[in-house]
């Protein structure tokens, strides 16, 4: 019976799914372009490579994409509004489809630069207008499914990379990388532009058109209703980055901005980047690029998992599985590490880190990789989710420029274990920054989301098996 109500469901909601998963193929292209490191670099920095780079080359090669995403979001909250979504997400990419060109002809650094430079622009354009169009397209039942799908698409695409770079020259695959944000602009370029953009410029018939094509359905009179009326309150207080820090947008604020800087500093950018170099120092007994694509296989699975049940378990259960199991992680291959440097004998114990690595890409897919983005388009006012989407990318990016470009100068400098053990406190800070903090919004509609972020309610416990009596307590 289940499986037969998951049938109906999907038909109920496949034009949503259509336009969720066409929109997603550029989360997919610009993805693409950050896996792309971890079966390449080993090739450049090889004594036979046919671009010679250095170490240090190599952590700018990885880390400029993370820098020029910061830019990403202050063009998407400049366009969004002014042009729509969808071709906000259409221009979103062609810098990252002249950036796989410029690698297919690479004969220097420096074009590697400019390719990761133009590729990272992409990156942060997707990743502050996606969640958006995501957000204003589903239906309430399936939000949450349809916003974590941009990760499982993600994850696809470092597979993708993984499974095809260490098999192919590194120009090749830049090639065979270039059909990702190709095949998204053919196809997306069919699909509707978000209702709530077109009621924001008073195209109602259009409005109502998209509406009926993504519900499948004509009796949609009480919804658009509610869409105008979002989006008459939005018109009425413009949004602005001032807004973000008002009473009412302010907790929303520090929670997704928190949990921006959390998807960065539990480690998962430094192992996705440098997957590669990092199995090779654990020396399981696997090729590395065996135990990277294991690694990429296992993220995908994990994340199409999470996107079919995080409308079931919730958010917050997620978020803080992923969260402590990112810290455990980390700790525990740091420890690898530092006993490995302290001529500790482990290699009979190789297969630890591997297993534990393994389980590490699970947690953190589970949650952390997956919940931020149906978070974002949540718990925001319409007026202001483009500007809350463009904040969130920029902290994201530079934080992740960070752990990007110090994980090779730490690891090279004091050793593999001190950069695991940082991701591995990080985590564990940020913990309490979930338990404390993050509400529970799953399958709420998006208005009693809004008033709930406003004025939270206090949280009660019930304490009558102790006492016999029904207390509350607030806090």
């Amino acid at each position: 019976m289940g499986v037969l109500e998951s049938i109906k469901d999907f038909g109920k909601y496949s034009n949503q799914y259509i336009a969720a998963f066409t929109v997603t193929l550029l989360t997919l292209a610009v993805i693409a372009s950050y896996g792309w490191t971890s079966p390449t670099l080993p090739i450049l920095l090889a004594a036979d490579s046919p671009l010679p780079i250095t170490p240090d080359e190599s952590s700018w090669i990885v880390s400029i994409l993370v820098l020029a995403s910061i830019a990403g979001p202050v063009i998407t909250a400049w366009s969004i509004d002014r042009f729509g979504r969808k071709y906000t997400m259409l221009f979103a990419a062609l810098p990252t489809i002249i950036g796989w060109i410029l690698i297919g002809v690479a004969e220097s650094v420096t074009v590697l630069y400019i390719s990761r430079f133009l590729s990272g622009i992409s990156y942060g354009m997707s990743y502050a207008s996606i969640p958006i169009y995501l957000g204003e397209i589903a239906s309430d039942p399936i939000r949450g499914s349809i916003g974590t799908l941009l990760t499982v698409m993600a994850k696809l695409g470092i597979f993708i990379e993984y499974s095809i770079g260490p098999f192919v020259g590194f120009r090749t695959l830049a090639w065979i990388s270039l059909t990702f944000p190709v095949a998204f602009v053919f196809l997306f370029i069919w699909m509707p532009e978000s209702p709530y953009y077109l009621l924001s410029q008073d195209k109602a018939d259009a409005a109502e058109k998209s509406l009926r094509w993504l519900r499948k359905r004509d009796g949609i009179e009480d919804e658009l209703a509610m869409m105008k009326a979002a989006v008459v309150r939005s018109k009425q207080n413009k949004g602005t980055f001032r807004d973000l820090l008002t009473h009412g947008n302010r907790r929303s604020l520090i929670i997704v901005l928190g949990l921006g800087a959390l998807q960065q500093l539990c480690g998962s950018q430094a192992v996705i980047a440098y997957s590669q170099q990092i199995f090779e120092e654990v020396q399981s007994g696997l090729e590395a690029h065996e135990s990277s694509i294991m690694m990429a296989g296992i993220q995908l699975v994990t994340a199409a998992f999470s996107s079919s049940i995080v409308d079931r378990a919730g958010r917050r259960p997620l978020l803080l599985i992923s969260t402590a199991g990112c810290a455990v992680g980390t700790f525990v291959v740091g420890l690898y590490f530092f006993l490995q440097q302290q001529g500790v004998e482990v290699q009979s114990y190789s297969w630890i880190p591997l297993v534990v690595m393994m389980l590490y890409i699970i947690s953190y897919t589970i949650g952390l990789a997956t919940v931020p983005f149906a978070i974002l388009g949540e718990v925001f006012p319409t007026n202001v989710k483009a500007v809350a989407a463009a904040m969130y990318t920029i902290v994201a990016a530079t934080v992740g420029f960070g752990v990007s470009k110090l994980y090779q100068v730490i690891s090279d400098e004091l050793g593999t274990y001190v950069s695991f053990w940082i991701f591995a406190v990080c985590s564990a800070l940020f913990l309490i920054f979930v338990f404390v903090l993050v509400p529970e919004t799953k399958g709420k509609p998006l208005d009693q989301i809004l008033e709930e972020m406003k004025s939270p309610e206090k949280r009660s416990l019930n304490c009558s098996s102790c006492c016999g009596q029904r207390k509350k307590f607030e806090f």
